[in-house]
């Protein structure tokens, strides 16, 4: 983006205009909203996703929410990380929608925010325990959100103490290419697996 800066320089003898040209390089910053903010496993993703992106997180377990929140304010004091009090008003305001942990199961919450998930990109974030529950809910999830791109991520490290390894899957390539490159942008590596 080109912005025209003028200046004037004003003598006696003359008045004078100089133009400048400077061009700035602005990014979309997008704001993603994390539902199920609380689950410990996904912090270090959350606290690279906090360096570059506004975050809105919400969870029932409120303490276990202010303790995750204070947690990446200390790690990120620059960073814009809220805490929503409504999983339907942070899925709102978001551009992208994380659904994590507990959420990725819990029918009233994914019903609430189905409202406002229209043509949104949804991540189904998956751990061992939740991939056992949903591993044949890609169709369903795709059913319960009809407008919007579902992405399921799936950590594929095998060191326990390396959770940087990702398996993305789903229908939609816009989508994928968009949370692949999220996630790459944060150090992490990826590997996509697209649905027909």
């Amino acid at each position: 983006m080109a912005f025209l800066v003028l200046s004037q320089w004003n003598d006696v003898a003359s008045c004078c205009i100089f133009a400048t040209v400077k061009t700035i390089t602005m990014e979309n910053v997008r704001t993603i909203a994390v539902i199920g903010a609380s689950e410990e496993r996904n912090f270090p993703i959350l606290k690279e996703l906090s360096e570059r992106y506004h975050l809105l997180l919400f969870d029932d377990n409120q303490k276990a929410l202010s303790q995750i929140h204070e947690s990446l304010v200390a790690q990120n004091r620059h960073g814009v990380i809220e805490k929503m009090n409504c999983a339907l008003n942070a899925s709102w305001e978001a551009d992208i929608i994380i659904l994590s942990g507990f959420c990725v199961n819990d029918a009233a919450v994914v019903e609430k925010i189905k409202e406002v998930a229209t043509a949104k990109i949804i991540i189904i974030m998956e751990n061992d325990d939740d991939f056992t529950k949903s591993i044949n809910r890609q169709l369903s999830f795709d059913l319960i959100f009809p407008h919007s791109k579902i992405v399921e991520i799936i950590n594929v490290a095998t060191d326990d103490n390396s959770e940087k390894e990702f398996l993305l899957e789903g229908h939609n390539s816009k989508a994928l290419e968009t949370v692949a490159g999220i996630f790459d942008r944060c150090g992490f590596t990826t590997f996509v697996s697209q649905f027909n």
